[in-house]
């Protein structure tokens, strides 16, 4: 069964982690001192807001990776069971902000004749 929801206290500790990152984010971009008195909301939200878009990118590059590296060289056809080599395309998933680059799984069914987008987990037919 997939996973829909995270528990709330990952999420938090998650958040706090990411909070902490943020510290360094706004001295990398202001430096020690922080902003002047001259650098308005905007610019300071246009900081944190590549940081959350890079962040973002990152995470879920790493994420789909595994999840593609999870599946093996062959899985079965969804609608026949044969056994189908797994190759990787491009592409690119677009997010508020940015694309993530994708090396997306793809199957090949010879006996069908079909391609196929492997499941994460799904059993065969029959």
């Amino acid at each position: 069964m997939a996973r829909r929801e995270l528990p709330p206290e990952l999420l938090q500790e998650i958040h706090d982690l990411a909070a902490g990152w943020g510290k360094i984010v706004a001295r990398r971009g202001f430096g020690e001192g922080g902003p002047g008195l001259d650098t308005d909301f905007e610019v300071m939200e246009q900081l944190a807001h590549a940081a959350a878009a890079g962040l973002t990118a990152g995470a879920l590059a790493v994420l789909l990776e595994q999840q593609a590296q999870a599946l093996g060289e062959q899985v079965p056809c969804p609608d026949c069971g044969t056994p189908c080599a797994v190759h990787r395309e491009p592409r690119a998933l677009q997010l508020p902000g940015g694309t993530v680059p994708q090396s997306e799984p793809v199957g090949h069914c010879p006996a069908c004749r079909r391609d196929f987008f492997p499941p994460a987990t799904a059993p065969a037919p029959g």
